[in-house]
């Protein structure tokens, strides 16, 4: 494992991580999970400093976008354009290092923490293969730090499965739930939609799609809709339409209060339902395809400008709707830890918009609320 703090942190701070890299580089086992260096007088802290500033974690080293100019464009953005104070921690290969100090310098930053790291987990490695193997990666080590609450949230742009594997190995599942998924709000006539899972899990069986609806109308519930209903994705309203674990799935969300039955996709964006459940597969598809469909007709207005005479205020109110730079990436919910998965190829606008997301999570205390709806039922 090559991993060293570069700039920016506290005594203490260092010290952790510095733990975090060693107990790292001592294991040798694959299946081995890398003990938990937090101690009982840091959770104490954590507690007590409740109201100090956010610390948000940002990984973009196994994005598409790795580069130094997309982290340097991605750190204007954040502290040029968020106005509510927070703390950073980013992580760099050895050779962005001096770059990353002179932005610092330049701008007058201070509360940005840079970790140094030659390890990242590509987008084509097998997710646990390299999480038990790359224990150094950029990613792992953020995970570390959001399992020892030295970060509040984790923003990444890399490997998905990896993401989700590097969470389920230090973070405990929240009570009930026995597969994390990936949850996202989408725009419709009324209020948006969330969409989950949208590409955690590829094959799901009814019980588990029955977690992803719990999980779906706490989140609901935390954004202040009382009693949001349901919707299960599929390809006809009847109840015998779909394969049999759909048809099962329609069974066992018959007993809650809000399901609405099955749902096509032509009538996701009526806004009638507030959570829509599908497995991984199926929801990244329609994401993805939902998302192209936009930009498709943002592009063809924009082209079309002049043969559309006073467009501007709607093109504004289209852009603010459908553009999906506005919205902060996919939550990953049924972990204890606030973690956000953008695109890989995510730009500097949507990585400002994650942030801010997870800055209004910690604020709102997502993870609070979402667990005492979860043990409510």
């Amino acid at each position: 494992m090559h991993a060293k703090i570069v700039s920016g942190l506290t005594t203490q701070r260092k010290k952790s991580m510095s733990q975090v890299v060693q107990t790292a580089e001592k294991c040798t086992s694959p299946t081995e999970c890398v003990p938990s260096v937090a101690t009982t007088e840091d959770a104490r802290s954590s507690q007590k400093n409740k109201h100090k500033l956010a610390n948000i974690g940002i990984d973009l080293l196994g994005g598409d976008l790795a580069s130094l100019d997309h982290l340097l464009a991605t750190l204007h953005a954040l502290y040029s354009e968020i106005d509510t104070p927070f703390c950073l921690t980013i992580f760099v290969h050895p050779d962005m290092v001096s770059s990353i100090e002179a932005f610092k310098k330049a701008n007058g930053i201070k509360r940005l923490d840079v970790i140094e790291t030659r390890e990242v987990i590509e987008m084509d490695e097998d997710p646990l293969h390299a999480i038990r193997k790359k224990r150094g990666a950029s990613m792992c080590l953020g995970m570390e730090l959001l399992k020892n609450k030295e970060l509040d949230a984790l923003i990444s742009t890399g490997n998905t499965g990896a993401l989700i594997a590097s969470a389920k190995l230090h973070l405990p599942m929240l009570k009930g739930i026995s597969r994390a998924a990936l949850i996202t709000l989408l725009p419709t006539k009324e209020e948006p939609v969330a969409v989950i899972d949208v590409g955690a899990n590829i094959q799901c069986t009814p019980e588990h799609l029955v977690h992803f609806a719990q999980m779906g109308l706490a989140y609901q519930k935390s954004r202040g809709i009382s009693e949001p209903t349901i919707g299960l994705l599929n390809i006809g309203t009847e109840e015998k339409k779909g394969r049999r674990e759909l048809r099962e799935t329609y069974k066992l969300l018959q007993s809650f209060s809000g399901f609405a039955g099955n749902v096509e996709g032509k009538e996701i964006f009526s806004g009638k339902i507030h959570v829509l459940v599908t497995d991984g597969f199926t929801g990244n598809v329609f994401l993805k395809t939902a998302e192209g469909i936009s930009s498709f007709i943002l592009e063809t207005l924009h082209s079309n400008k002049k043969l559309l005479p006073f467009s501007g205020p709607l093109l504004k109110r289209l852009e603010a709707e459908l553009y999906s730079a506005e919205y902060p990436g996919a939550i990953l919910c049924g972990v204890d830890g606030i973690i956000l998965k953008c695109h890989g190829d995510a730009e500097p606008e949507a990585l400002k918009c994650s942030v801010e997301g997870a800055l209004n999570l910690i604020q709102e205390d997502f993870l609070s609320k979402i667990k005492l709806e979860l043990t409510s039922r």
